[in-house]
């Protein structure tokens, strides 16, 4: 899989327990797809951010491992969940 991926990413706000500190340059956590029926949580690297507010990021995404992917999730519309001992942020596919 080689597609270029773009996702919009909206951080849980520092009010609400979220980060303290967003990602300038790149990023890697877990990530939980919606539709993914087997409940597998994938290892995600984010990057190129460009900001549009303090909450919400444009950015390539990529996949740790991109062979073992299922392009059942890979669809503009697609949600996730990025994790680290929490949920840090909400996700979507804007571009694929």
């Amino acid at each position: 899989m080689n597609k270029k991926i773009i996702a919009r990413i909206r951080w849980v706000p520092t009010d609400q327990d979220g980060k303290k500190r967003f990602p300038l340059t790149e990023y890697s956590t877990a990530a939980h797809f919606h539709t993914d029926e087997n409940g597998q949580d994938w290892s995600v690297v984010l990057k190129n951010f460009s900001s549009h507010n303090n909450y919400e990021m444009i950015c390539d995404l990529c996949f740790l491992f991109p062979d073992n992917v299922p392009n059942r999730l890979l669809f503009i519309g697609s949600k996730f969940e990025l994790y680290e001992s929490k949920k840090v942020a909400d996700g979507e596919i804007i571009e694929c």
